[in-house]
């Protein structure tokens, strides 16, 4: 008769523990409900986070389905709290975030090619990359006629066997040697194995001279283009390179020794398009146009400046980040 009694306390104790608990959590979600919203993109990054720690897609499959279980188990605590409701809405926007990855990766990832191959390839010239310090451009090339290669292929073509014609929308000819996307030389370095998946590059290589042109390209290059190599046509010496890339984002021009000592200076990120190019560029923009329309005394009284120059800030501002591709 003494074990029951005993055994009554413990269960007693445990539950009036995890109710303190609960109420404590409760309590806690209560003071923080205006900043819950916060916690959704946090939500979606640990199951998009799991889709790339987890190798293969039956774990995946476990993963979704742990977060379904957890949101379904919720379904069992009291209903009207915060916790239930957080619960099952972490559960079911982790596990959106593995499926959304996961969809991507099938509609856009392209599998790499299985072994090094020497071929000759004819396809469709999709981009262009100009490399003016490594006297090369990378092009970006659809095969023809040739299901046994990946969907799409980047090569590397020099600019003495580049020749005329070969732009998007051109059809070339040409010898190379194939090879899968490199993995990370160094463990935790960068992938452009991963990076050409998503990309949908499948495969890599040097185009080998003669370079045919089958079909020259039509369509004009584009407005980045035009102005990288206006800019590299204007900008006497080697400044080219870096007011090419702070103009378009395009820092293929940059030589390798100046590239170098950006990075040993710590100031390489300045030659990457970010918030501080954009700010200063709509900075400028709003001080120059607030400069020029209150030269006009009509406009200086009777118009609101400011916001006008605003918006030709903001737009000058979309502009920018479109034409650098910084989206």
């Amino acid at each position: 008769m003494a074990f029951e009694p005993r055994q009554t306390s413990v269960v007693t104790s445990v539950r009036g523990k995890a109710a303190r608990i609960g109420r404590g959590l409760e309590l806690w979600l209560e003071e923080e409900r205006e900043r819950l919203p916060l916690w959704v993109p946090v939500a979606l990054a640990i199951g998009i986070a799991a889709w790339f720690v987890l190798p293969n897609r039956l774990e995946w499959l476990a993963f979704c389905c742990a977060m379904l279980a957890a949101a379904c188990g919720a379904l069992l605590l009291p209903p009207g709290g915060r916790m239930r409701r957080a619960i099952i809405a972490g559960g079911l926007l982790a596990c959106a975030g593995c499926l959304l990855v996961w969809g991507k990766s099938m509609m856009l990832g392209s599998p790499p090619l299985a072994r090094p191959t020497f071929v000759a390839l004819k396809g469709e010239v999709r981009s262009v990359e100009r490399l003016p310090a490594q006297r090369m451009s990378r092009v970006l090339v659809r095969p023809i006629g040739m299901p046994a290669l990946p969907s799409l292929v980047r090569v590397n073509l020099d600019d003495a066997s580049m020749p005329a014609g070969v732009g998007e929308g051109a059809i070339i000819a040409f010898r190379t040697r194939l090879m899968p996307p490199a993995p990370p030389s160094l463990p935790g370095g960068y992938d452009f194995a991963r990076r050409a998946y998503f990309e949908g590059i499948g495969a890599t290589g040097r185009a080998l001279p003669p370079v045919a042109v089958l079909r020259p390209a039509t369509a004009a290059p584009r407005l980045r283009t035009r102005l990288f190599e206006h800019v590299l046509e204007r900008v006497p010496g080697k400044g080219a390179g870096i007011a090419a890339a702070l103009a378009t984002g395009d820092q293929g021009a940059i030589a390798q020794a100046d590239a170098e000592a950006m990075r040993r200076s710590g100031l390489a990120h300045l030659l990457s398009i970010s918030g501080l190019h954009v700010t200063a560029l709509i900075a400028a923009v709003i001080f120059l146009l607030m400069r020029m329309m209150a030269l006009s005394r009509r406009a200086a009284l009777d118009r609101p400046l400011m916001l006008v120059a605003a918006g030709g800030g903001a737009l000058a501002g979309i502009g920018y980040t479109l034409l650098t591709s910084a989206l």
